[in-house]
C-alpha cells in the first residue's frame, strides 16, 4: 500500500455511514410498529455491523466501540434473549442521533466534538443487564451539545489500537538537487512498512517551500530500527535518526515554520497526529469532498455526447483548413470559383455550428442531470422527526408523503433539510390541536402532516400541510401590536394575509407558552432567508379550523436557468420564466388609472402596471435616461404602445413595462452577494454572449417591494385628503 492515504476513503465512508444511519432509523420505526418484524431486525443488525467494520478501517475508535455494543444488543434481540421494548428503542434512537452528529461534524470540518462515551457505557450496561440512568433526551433533530472542551482530530491516534509510533528523520546533504523528490522517495519506501501518520514538512507544501534540508515521517509500525534505517537510506541522505518517543518532542523543520517574520508553531502533540491529509496534520480544518451517486446511464449519455463533440471539432478543423486553402495563392481568374466554394464552406460552417449547439445543449442537460437526485430520501428522514415530535408533544401525528420521485439539485436538497424541519415543527406544535380538542371539533384524534413535492414548469414546489387549527389572526394581530411592529389602528386595517405575513418577522411567535420544540419566535425568519438564498420563495396560507399550508417554490437547479431577457433603459434584465403569465402589447386608450396608478384590463382582470424605476434607483437617484424627461416606451399614458410582461408570484399579478423584448436565453447564475453585495430585488447576475452583464430579477422581492411602496403612497394620499 505504498503511498496510500487512508483519508482518501473519507468521502466514501461518510456517504455509506449516512445511508446506514438513515436505514437504521427506518428499520427502528418499523420495529416500533411491529416488534416481531424479523426482516427489520436483521437489517438493523447488519447495518450496525457494517458501520462497526468501516469505523475500524478508518480508525474511529469511539464509533467502533459504540456500534460494537449496539451489535451485541441486537444480537440478543435476534436470538430472542431480550425483548424489544420502548427503553431499548429510545436508547438506540439516541445513539443514532449522536452518530449522525459525529459524522456530520467530520464532513463539515474534519473533526468532531461529539462525545460517544456516555452512550457507549449505557449500551454496554444494557447488554450486561445493568441499569444506568438515561439522560433526558433532547428535542428532535437538536444537535447534542459538545461535551469535550476541545474537538478531537479526524482520526484520534490516542484511541486507536495500533502499533508503536516512530519518527524517522533524514538529513540531506547541503545543496542536494531535487531534495523534495528524495523526500518523496523516502516516504514511499517507509510507507511500505507501516502506516504513515504525518510528515514534516507536509508533502503537499514541499513544492511551495525551499528544498528541505531534512524530512520527518511519523509512522505507526512494528519494525526493527535497522530495517527502517535501511529503507530511509537513499542517495543524498547524510544522517538518519530514529525516535520512538512522543512526536510532540520532534521539533518542526525550518521548512515548515513559515516566513521568517512568523513564529514557528509547536509540533503536533500525540493527540493531534493523525492519518489525515497534511492540511489537517498542520492544524488546518479540512472539509471532506462531497460525492454524489450518478446513474451509469447518465454517464454513458455524457460519454456519447463527448464523442459527438470530438467529431464536431474535427469538422470545424476541416472547414477552417478548406477556407485557408481556398484563399491561398488564387488569382483573379479564379474569383468566381473561389466565391462559389466559399459559399459552400460558409454553409458547411453553419451546419457545424448547428451541430455544436445541439451537442452543447445535450452536454449541459446531461451535466445538470448528474446533479439531480430524488427528494424522497430527504422526505423519509421526517418519519423519525414526526415520531419524536409526537412523543415530546403528546400529540398523535401521522406523516403523509407525496412526490418522492421529484428530482432537485443535490446541493439544494442538502440546504432544504433545516427549513423543512422548522416548518414541520411549527405544524406539530402550533398547528395541530391536542387530541381532546381535535375530538371535540369532530376531527380524528391523530393529526396529519403532509410533505408533498411536484414539478411546475421550471420549478419544484414543496408543500408542508397540516390539518390543525390554522393561524389565529386575532392573536397574531395582538402580538404584532404588542411588539410595536404596527400601531393598533393600522393593525385593524390589515387583511388576514397581510397579518399572516408577519410570522416571518424575527422573534415573533403566536405560541402562548414556550415548549422544548418552539415558542421563542426563532426559526421562521431563518426559513424565509434560507429559501431566498436558494433563489426560492415561501408562502403561507391558513384556514381557521382546517389547517395551514406552507408552499416553497424553488428552481430546479442553481447553475443554469432559462430566462426572458428584456431591456429597460440601457440595462438588460433577466426574468424567470416560471413567473411569467403572458406578454402583451397595449395601445393608446387601453391604459387607465386605478387609485392613481396605471392599469390595464386583460380578460376581465385588472392588472396594475409598474416599471423598474418604481423599485430601483441608479446611483442614488433616477436613471440617467430619465433626467431629460424621457420615460422609454411607456410610463406616460399618452405613449403609443407599451410592451408589458405579466408576472406573478402566486398571489399577486402585475404588468411589468419594459422597453424591449430581447428573447429567451439560458443564463449562468452568478452570486451578487459573493462578488459584490446583496441587492433587494436582484437574485444574481449573468454574462451575456456579447460580454454585457445581465441582472437577474428576484420577482418575488420586486412584487413585494412594489406592494409596500404602493400601500405607503395610498396611505399618504388618504391622509392628505383627509387633512384637507
Amino acid at each position: 500500500m505504498s503511498g496510500f492515504n487512508i483519508a482518501e476513503l473519507m468521502p466514501f465512508y461518510l456517504d455509506e455511514t449516512d445511508e446506514h444511519i438513515a436505514g437504521l432509523n427506518d428499520a427502528l420505526l418499523r420495529l416500533e410498529q411491529d416488534p416481531a418484524d424479523v426482516r427489520a431486525l436483521q437489517e438493523a443488525f447488519r447495518m450496525f455491523h457494517s458501520i462497526k467494520g468501516a469505523s475500524v478501517v478508518m480508525g474511529f475508535q469511539p464509533v467502533n466501540r459504540l456500534t460494537h455494543h449496539l451489535e451485541s444488543l441486537f444480537e440478543q434481540l435476534r436470538s430472542k434473549r431480550r425483548t424489544l421494548d420502548r427503553s431499548v428503542l429510545d436508547l438506540t434512537f439516541r445513539c443514532l442521533d449522536d452518530l449522525r452528529d459525529y459524522h456530520r461534524d467530520l464532513r463539515a470540518q474534519g473533526q468532531s466534538a461529539v462525545d460517544l462515551s456516555a452512550l457507549t457505557t449505557e449500551v454496554d450496561a444494557t447488554v450486561r443487564g445493568e441499569t444506568v440512568p438515561a439522560p433526558v433526551s433532547a428535542p428532535a433533530q437538536t444537535p447534542a451539545p459538545a461535551k469535550e472542551p476541545e474537538p478531537r482530530p479526524l482520526l484520534d491516534s490516542t484511541t486507536i489500537e495500533e502499533p508503536n509510533r516512530v519518527a524517522v528523520t533524514v538529513v540531506f546533504e547541503a545543496g542536494l538537487p531535487l531534495a523534495d523528490m528524495k523526500a518523496r522517495l523516502v516516504l514511499n519506501r517507509l510507507s511500505s512498512r507501516g502506516r504513515v501518520i504525518s510528515t514534516d514538512p507536509p508533502v503537499e507544501r514541499m513544492d511551495e517551500a525551499h528544498p528541505p534540508s531534512r524530512f520527518t515521517v511519523i509512522l505507526a509500525a512494528d519494525a526493527d530500527p535497522a530495517e527502517l534505517r535501511s529503507l530511509a537510506d537513499v542517495a543524498g541522505v547524510v544522517e538518519i535518526r530514529i525516535d520512538r518517543e512522543s512526536p510532540a518532542e520532534i521539533e518542526p523543520s525550518p521548512e515548515s515554520e513559515g516566513t521568517p517574520d512568523a513564529g514557528p508553531e509547536p509540533g503536533p502533540s500525540a493527540a493531534e497526529v493523525s492519518t489525515v491529509p497534511p492540511a489537517t496534520a498542520d492544524r488546518k480544518r479540512v472539509r471532506v469532498a462531497e460525492t454524489i451517486r450518478v446513474d451509469s446511464d447518465r454517464l454513458d449519455h455524457l460519454m456519447n455526447l463527448a464523442g459527438e463533440l470530438v467529431i464536431t471539432k474535427a469538422r470545424f478543423v476541416a472547414i477552417a483548413r478548406g477556407l485557408e486553402e481556398l484563399f491561398r495563392g488564387s488569382s483573379a481568374r479564379d474569383e468566381p470559383n473561389r466565391i462559389r466554394e466559399a459559399r459552400e464552406q460558409v454553409k458547411a460552417l453553419g451546419e457545424a455550428i448547428h451541430g455544436l449547439g445541439r451537442v452543447s445543449d445535450g452536454l449541459q442537460k446531461g451535466v445538470l442531470d448528474t446533479r439531480m437526485v430524488p427528494i424522497g430520501p430527504l422526505f423519509e428522514r421526517f418519519r423519525r422527526v414526526i415520531r419524536d415530535l409526537g412523543h415530546s408533544s403528546g400529540k398523535g401525528v401521522h406523516l403523509k408523503l407525496g412526490g418522492e420521485k421529484t428530482e432537485l439539485d443535490k446541493r439544494m436538497i442538502d440546504e432544504l433539510s433545516d427549513p423543512l424541519i422548522h416548518m414541520v415543527r411549527n405544524a406539530v406544535d402550533h398547528g395541530l390541536e391536542p387530541p381532546e380538542e381535535r375530538i371535540a371539533a369532530g376531527k380524528p384524534r391523530a393529526g396529519t402532516v403532509s410533505l408533498l413535492a411536484s414539478h411546475r414548469g421550471n420549478s419544484v414546489v414543496i408543500t408542508v400541510v397540516d390539518d390543525g387549527r390554522g393561524i389565529d389572526v386575532d392573536r397574531l394581530r395582538r402580538k404584532v401590536v404588542a411588539r410595536g411592529l404596527v400601531d393598533a389602528d393600522e393593525a385593524r386595517g390589515l387583511s388576514d394575509r397581510e397579518l399572516i405575513a408577519f410570522i416571518w418577522h424575527p422573534g415573533l411567535s403566536t405560541a402562548e407558552t414556550v415548549t422544548e420544540i418552539s415558542g421563542r419566535g426563532v426559526g421562521m425568519d431563518i426559513v424565509k432567508s434560507r429559501i431566498e438564498n436558494l433563489s426560492g420563495a415561501v408562502d403561507v396560507r391558513a384556514v381557521p379550523g382546517q389547517g395551514t399550508t406552507f408552499t416553497v417554490r424553488l428552481p430546479l437547479t442553481l447553475a443554469i436557468m432559462s430566462r426572458l431577457l428584456v431591456r429597460v433603459h440601457d440595462e438588460i434584465y433577466a426574468i424567470p420564466l416560471d413567473h411569467i403569465d403572458e406578454i402583451v402589447e397595449t395601445r393608446p386608450g387601453q391604459v387607465y388609472r386605478v387609485q392613481g396608478r396605471p392599469a390595464i384590463e386583460i380578460r376581465e382582470r385588472v392588472v396594475a402596471l409598474a416599471r423598474l424605476d418604481d423599485v430601483f434607483r441608479w446611483g442614488g437617484g433616477e436613471h440617467p435616461s430619465l433626467r431629460n424627461g424621457s420615460r422609454g416606451n411607456g410610463n406616460s399614458d399618452g405613449d403609443s404602445r407599451k410592451t408589458v410582461v405579466i408576472v406573478q408570484n402566486g398571489e399577486t399579478t402585475i404588468g411589468l413595462v419594459v422597453d424591449e423584448l430581447i428573447g429567451m436565453q439560458e443564463v449562468v447564475l452568478k452570486s451578487l452577494e459573493k462578488n459584490f453585495q446583496a441587492i433587494p430585488g436582484l437574485s444574481g447576475a449573468s454574462i451575456l454572449g456579447d460580454g454585457r452583464v445581465s441582472l437577474i430579477l428576484d420577482l418575488d422581492a420586486v412584487i413585494e417591494m412594489l406592494g409596500r411602496r404602493t400601500s405607503r403612497r395610498v396611505s399618504a394620499e388618504s391622509t392628505a385628503n383627509g387633512g384637507a
